[in-house]
Parts: structure tokens; C-alpha cells; sequence
């Protein structure tokens, strides 16, 4: 019986830890991303838009698209991972039927996921773990946060009914400006993006071809997430993992070939993503 409680004793003493190092999240933010792609037949710019959300906990954040996370989840779970198999399976048999795209009649049905991007900001270390994928593998990497530096503006703007003030920043490639709201005190932000005295509501690159907005926050009392199967990450640097996304990328078809193990022709997408990825100095 002493044995006994004294595992219990230990199992309290471990929540109790696992509890202080990721307290609950009191703020949930949502943001709306865009990106540009680029026509390679007559230079047409087009955009793209995804939605994220950024859980607020105390010295922790996580950064995350819900799509990814549901599909994610779904896939951890005996019953929800029969649920996705069927899902395939009904859409290769309307793709048999009709001839209508796998990847689009998932994405339909609510079972494709979307972005794979996901950041956990530690106030405490000063560190942004990040998880990605390039080329098919999975990577986690550590960015320090001092390597982003503002310079707050005097310019203010209305971003969802609070007063933002502007900030700028060059990190990682880019010129950034950014519209915090001193009224939302949270020293946080989309991807990256954090270290101003109030929360970023808005921020977008000088060319325009990256931004986020804030579409929505909400008062919550819940978990703080985090990604599924973490072991499976191959831990690396972030240069390298942007290297090799670039590759897979630029040598889609010797990529493919080279896991499948033969010739595989490819045909280039009509528009193709000539504009850089949001981080730009890994080719430095």
C-alpha cells in the first residue's frame, strides 16, 4: 500500500509539473494569412489566404492551422483514422466514377490537410521550437526570438476596432511592418512575429507578397496544443529545412523519381510559386 501511494504521490508531482510548464491558454487569436503566387505563363499575380490560430498562455504560445490539427488528430485515433481512410477510399471511387481530382474532393470534405507550419513560443528561453516538413519528411527546429528586432513607428491604425501603432523590422530576409494593439497586452504574434509591447494585429512584408490579420480573438480557458507524433521530426536547423524545401520544389521531378524509384514526368502547375518563401536568407 506504501508503495502504491507513494506512485501516486509521484503521478500528482508530475501533473502538477506538466501543469506549470504549459499552463492553460486564456487567449485564443485568429489570423488570416495571404501569400502571392505567380502565373509562369504571363506573370499574373494571384493570392493565397489560409487561416491560423495562436493559443496565448501566460509565457507560452502555439501557432498552428486547425485544418491540419483536425486531420492530425483524426489520424491519432483508432476510430478517427478508419474515419480518414474511408474518406480516401470515397474519393478515389469518385475519381474513378467522374474523374474529379482526389486532392479536390478531399479538400471538399473537409479532409485534406492545409498548412503544415506550426510554432510553439517559449517567452521563458527566449526560443521558437517551429515543425515543417520539406520534401515530404518532417523537421523541428529551434529560432532564437532575439533575432527579431523592432523599431516602433508613430503611425497608428484601426485593425478590428483597436488602435494599433506601427513597428518595423528586417528579419530573416524581409522587411516587415507591423501594427500592434497596446490595449491587448500580449507581447505576441502571427508565425514568428512577437516582441512588441501589445499584441500584432497586422503585419506585412514591404512587397507585399506575405501578411497576416487578425479576424477574430476570444477569451477561452483550455489546453494548450501540440503536435502529434513529435518523435517522428527529424531535428535540424531552420536554414536547412528552408534549403530543402527549395529543392524539392525547383527538382519536383527528380524529387518524385527519386522516391519512387523511377522516371516520373511531372507537369508544371499553372501557376508556380516563383515568389520566395517568407524567410529568404537561407540562400545567403
Amino acid at each position: 500500500m506504501k508503495f502504491i501511494l507513494l506512485i501516486c504521490a509521484a503521478l500528482v508531482a508530475v501533473s502538477a509539473l506538466k501543469s506549470e510548464t504549459k499552463p492553460n491558454v486564456y487567449l485564443k487569436v485568429q489570423y488570416q494569412t495571404s501569400s502571392l503566387l505567380t502565373n509562369r505563363a504571363d506573370g499574373e499575380m494571384i493570392s493565397n489566404s489560409g487561416n491560423y490560430v495562436l493559443q496565448v498562455a501566460g509565457k507560452l504560445s502555439y501557432y498552428y492551422d486547425p485544418q491540419t490539427y483536425y486531420i492530425d488528430s483524426l489520424e491519432n485515433d483508432p476510430v478517427g483514422s478508419q474515419i480518414c481512410r474511408q474518406a480516401w477510399t470515397d474519393a478515389f471511387e469518385e475519381f474513378s466514377r467522374t474523374g474529379a481530382k482526389p486532392f479536390e474532393i478531399l479538400g471538399k470534405k473537409g479532409f485534406l490537410r492545409k498548412g503544415a507550419y506550426k510554432a510553439l513560443k517559449d517567452f521563458n528561453f527566449g526560443k521558437i521550437t517551429v515543425w515543417d516538413t520539406a520534401g515530404g519528411d518532417k523537421f523541428r527546429y529551434d529560432v532564437d526570438m532575439e533575432e527579431l528586432s523592432w523599431e516602433i513607428g508613430d503611425s497608428i491604425k484601426n485593425v478590428l476596432g483597436y488602435e494599433c501603432q506601427s513597428a518595423t523590422a528586417d528579419y530573416h530576409g524581409r522587411k516587415w511592418t507591423a501594427w500592434f494593439a497596446p490595449d491587448v497586452a500580449v507581447q505576441d504574434g502571427p508565425w514568428q512575429l512577437c516582441g512588441l509591447p501589445g499584441l500584432i494585429m497586422e503585419a506585412t512584408t514591404s512587397d507585399g507578397e506575405y501578411g497576416f490579420i487578425v479576424t477574430g480573438l476570444q477569451k477561452c480557458d483550455e489546453a494548450l496544443k501540440e503536435p502529434f507524433e513529435d518523435d517522428k521530426y527529424f531535428k535540424s536547423t531552420r536554414k536547412s529545412v528552408l534549403k530543402a524545401k527549395a529543392y524539392s520544389r525547383d527538382n519536383r521531378s527528380q524529387f518524385i523519381s527519386g522516391l519512387t524509384g523511377g522516371n516520373v514526368n511531372i507537369n508544371d502547375p499553372k501557376f508556380k510559386e516563383k515568389v520566395d518563401y517568407i524567410e529568404t536568407d537561407y540562400a545567403e
